[in-house]
Formats: C-alpha cells, sequence, structure tokens
C-alpha cells in the first residue's frame, strides 16, 4: 500500500472519531439541559407546589436563555483577556464549570430547603415569585452557557461539510433532550432516586470537562471534578436520611418524623399522616371514622369505600370488614407506610393502585359506598386536574345510590380566599345539598387573614330524584308541601 493511502486512511479515521467525540458531546449536553429543566421543576414542588403555573415560568427560564446562548456562541470569537488567551476549547470548558457552580445550588435538596425559607423571610413570600427567583438564579445562566455549546462546537467541523452535518448535529442534540426527558424521569428517578439523579447530571458535566480539555489535569476539568464531588455528597442518601427523607422519587419527597411513639409522614413538606401507638390520627381521619366509617364498619354486606390520595394508609386501617381500595400514583407509599407509618402490613382487605386517580376511575370496575377525596396536600401542592368539574363529574359516576362522597379540602374556613370560593362552586356544581365541616381550627366565619387555613369537610349523601334547582318564591311557594307534616 503506498504511504499516502496509508496517510489518507489515517486522516479518514481521525476525522470520523473527531466526529464521534463532538456529536458525543452534543447528545450529553442535550441531556443535561433537558434533565436539569425535569429535575427543577420536581425539585421546586415540595416549595412552590406543582401546577402549570409554576412549571410554565421554569420552562420559560429555559427555553429563553437557551435561545440566546444559541445565539451567543454563533458570536464568539477567540479573544486575549489579558495574558489569557481564551480559545474555543476554553470556552466551552469554563461554560460548563460555571453552570456547575450553579446548578450545584439550584439541584441540591438540602441546600434549597434553606434558600426557600430565606425568600420568605424576606418577603417574597408567593409560590410564582419564589419560582421566579428561583429559575433567574439558578436555571437561566447555566442553561445560557450550556445553550453554546452546539455553535462553539460546530466550529471544530470543516468548513466544506457544515451544511452537510448540521442536520447531524440538530438530531444528536434532539436524541439527547430526548434521552434527557425519558431515561431521567422513566428510569433513573424510579430507580436511583432524584437526589442521585442530579448527581449523574454533575457526572456528564465532569466528563465533558475533561473530554473537551486538552490537558486533563488543568484547574477547570479538576475544579468541575471538586464540584461533582460535592454535588454528589449534598445529594447522597446519607445527608436526605439526616433530614428524615426516607424517598426521594420523581412524584414525592417523603420524610418520616418519630417521637414519643408519634409518627409523622410528610409528603413534599406537608403533614399528611399521623399515627401513633395508640391510634390516634389527624382529626379530619377521626372525623370521618367516627361520623361515616364506623356506621358501616360492622354491617353486612361489606361495603365498598374508595379512597383517592393515599397518604399513610391510616384512614380505616383498623377496619377489618369492609373493602377497601387506596388510589396514589405514588407507587412507594404502600411500603413506607407499613414501614415506618403502621408498623405492619396492611389487612387482606385492603388494596392499593398505584396509578392516577382520574386514570383508575376511566377504567371499568366497581362502584363505591363510600369514596373518600383526600389528595390535597397543603397550600401548595394542589393537583389541578383533581379539583374540575370533570373529576368530580367521574367521581360521582362510581358512586353508587345511597352511596356517601366526601372530600378533604386545605383551604380559608370563611371562603376569604378566591380558591375556597371557587371550589365550594365547583364542589356544589356536581353534588348539590351537602354539608360542609371546619375540623381542627377555631374559627370566626368574618375573619380576613388569608392566611387562615384548615381541614374543610364536604360531605354529600345521593339522593336519588332529588331536585337542586327547585326554589321558593313569592310567586310560587310549595313549601306548605314540603315540609314536614308531623313533628
Amino acid at each position: 500500500m503506498k504511504p499516502s493511502t496509508i496517510h489518507g486512511h489515517s486522516l479518514v479515521m481521525n476525522r470520523s472519531a473527531n466526529s464521534l467525540l463532538l456529536l458525543t458531546i452534543i447528545v450529553l449536553e442535550g441531556y443535561v439541559v433537558l434533565s436539569t429543566e425535569l429535575l427543577a421543576i420536581r425539585l421546586t414542588i415540595p416549595f412552590v407546589g406543582s401546577g402549570t403555573d409554576t412549571v410554565s415560568i421554569i420552562i420559560a427560564a429555559v427555553l429563553m436563555p437557551l435561545a440566546f446562548g444559541y445565539y451567543a456562541g454563533g458570536q464568539f470569537r477567540p479573544r486575549r483577556f489579558g495574558k489569557h488567551f481564551l480559545t474555543i476549547r476554553k470556552k466551552l470548558v469554563l461554560n460548563i464549570v460555571i453552570s456547575m457552580g450553579i446548578l450545584l445550588v439550584g439541584l441540591s435538596y438540602p441546600l434549597l430547603r434553606s434558600f426557600f425559607p430565606v425568600l420568605a423571610q424576606s418577603g417574597i413570600d408567593g409560590r410564582l415569585a419564589q419560582t421566579a427567583v428561583y429559575a433567574a438564579l439558578f436555571l437561566a445562566t447555566p442553561v445560557y452557557l450550556l445553550g453554546q455549546t452546539i455553535p462553539l462546537i460546530s466550529n471544530f467541523f470543516s468548513k466544506d461539510e457544515l451544511s452537510r452535518i448540521t442536520g447531524r448535529i440538530l438530531f444528536f442534540s434532539t436524541l439527547g433532550s430526548f434521552m434527557g426527558a425519558t431515561v431521567s424521569t422513566l428510569v433513573l428517578m424510579s430507580t436511583i432516586g432524584v437526589h442521585y439523579t442530579a448527581a449523574v447530571n454533575f457526572g456528564i458535566l465532569t466528563l465533558l470537562a475533561f473530554l473537551l480539555s486538552k490537558k486533563k489535569t488543568g484547574e477547570l476539568p479538576l475544579f468541575a471534578l471538586l464540584i461533582a464531588i460535592i454535588a454528589t455528597l449534598l445529594n447522597s442518601g446519607t445527608v436526605l436520611r439526616s433530614l428524615h427523607v426516607v424517598k426521594d422519587n420523581r412524584y414525592n419527597t417523603i420524610a418520616v418524623y418519630e417521637h414519643d411513639g408519634e409518627r409523622y409522614l410528610t409528603i413534599n413538606h406537608n403533614n399528611s399522616s399521623l399515627y401513633t401507638n395508640a391510634g390516634r390520627k389527624h382529626p379530619y381521619i377521626h372525623f370521618i371514622e367516627n361520623n361515616i366509617l364506623k356506621d358501616v364498619w360492622n354491617r353486612v354486606p361489606p361495603k365498598n369505600i374508595l379512597v383517592i390520595g393515599a397518604g399513610g394508609f391510616t384512614l380505616g386501617f383498623e377496619d377489618r370488614t369492609n373493602s377497601y381500595d387506596y388510589v396514589d400514583i405514588d407507587g412507594d407509599l404502600k411500603e413506607i407506610a407499613e414501614t415506618y407509618i403502621l408498623k405492619e402490613p396492611l389487612l387482606p382487605n385492603k388494596h392499593f393502585h398505584a396509578v392516577p386517580a382520574r386514570a383508575f376511575l376511566t377504567q371499568k370496575g366497581k362502584n363505591y359506598d363510600l369514596i373518600v377525596l383526600d389528595a390535597f396536600l397543603g397550600r401548595t401542592t394542589m393537583p389541578e386536574h383533581l379539583i374540575t368539574r370533570e373529576f368530580f363529574e367521574q367521581v360521582k359516576a362510581r358512586l353508587n345510590t345511597h352511596g356517601i362522597v366526601v372530600a378533604n379540602f386545605i383551604t380559608s374556613p370563611g371562603f376569604v380566599t378566591p380558591f375556597s370560593r371557587h371550589i365550594d362552586n365547583t364542589f356544589r356544581s356536581v353534588f348539590p345539598h351537602i354539608s360542609r365541616h371546619v375540623i381542627g381550627e377555631n374559627y370566626m366565619p368574618w375573619d380576613t387573614n388569608p392566611n387562615i387555613m384548615a381541614n374543610i369537610m364536604y360531605i354529600y349523601n345521593d339522593q336519588p330524584g332529588a331536585d337542586a334547582s327547585k326554589i321558593y318564591t313569592d310567586d310560587k311557594n310549595t313549601a306548605y308541601m314540603d315540609k314536614p307534616q308531623r313533628h
């Protein structure tokens, strides 16, 4: 073989290897950006709640800086800063290290536990304002810097091939984003937890820093490695256990506190369940059991009871007669409740369904004599899809004749807030003739303090033939026919 042929073959091999390396970097960058966005949405839920409002702020804080990053990366030219010359390679690595330093706070649950209370103490106590500050401080700059990766990397491709390679670059970038959306949530968060998923992102960024650095033992790649080590330690299971967190999956951050025989289950910083050695539970649970459940516990035949929002499975825990279906999207709740709260397995008449509530109601299945809606965790974690008229209509469709619906909302006892009024209107539009009870709160109906919140119990008893539209007027008053004829 001629020497020129050998040299040409070597050149082709080098080009192929370089192209593979560059496309790998693009895939990893796309993965990290999308995964970071999803991690930010998930990590802020315990502090600002879930909903389209907070999610839209985080998405906006990713998309717009990403666009500006694309533009800035295309405008960059190597230049000298004093004694240092900033090449494209150094710019890429510097962007990664700066991003890691900022994300160290933004993607570390233990640090966010301190950050959000500081915001509240500073007077920034609104959910949307807190989300906006978080996104501005910990997402905008890292995404802006990482967004420069693609246009900067394109400088390493041959200009003769650039028009051909553009489609390939976009393909691999989108492939990385796809992997970030699926692998990080469906695989990593479900298996190793949110905290270690964040650590994986820092590991990938460190790998990028080393791949892009000519000098692998230089200051920047070693600094990236140091940040990754700190991030892994902050997000370790040991640190989370010291904060009483027993599970940090893609749905919830679940913590258990135990003191003097009292065991508290908190889901996303909301006090979800209480159970003691003496069988004491939250007051609203006792209200349901003492006023509704115990009336049917010993009846024959057994009743079918549906509980949407399993929590710690304390509602009806001692009932050995009736058949219970607990529905909750978080499949880890049963094991956690049995291990830490109840301290024993659920009875055979208890069945857990780890599916979304509306999906469960859509499936063909049995109807229920009692349906308890208890999926509303505190002021911020409010599942928006479980407070609509359409959802309540789904619930009503699964109710037996003369069945009972009990709904627990945490809201203003005196209808001070718009939510307290609107949820009342919505619930009554589907379930008329209800009773409303304020549990465990000494309040005055005329109190105008919107910060006063309580467990509000709505109770509906199905009465076939009841007319919700009938009213009395001066012109047509049938009260004499409707009122009781006997004392």
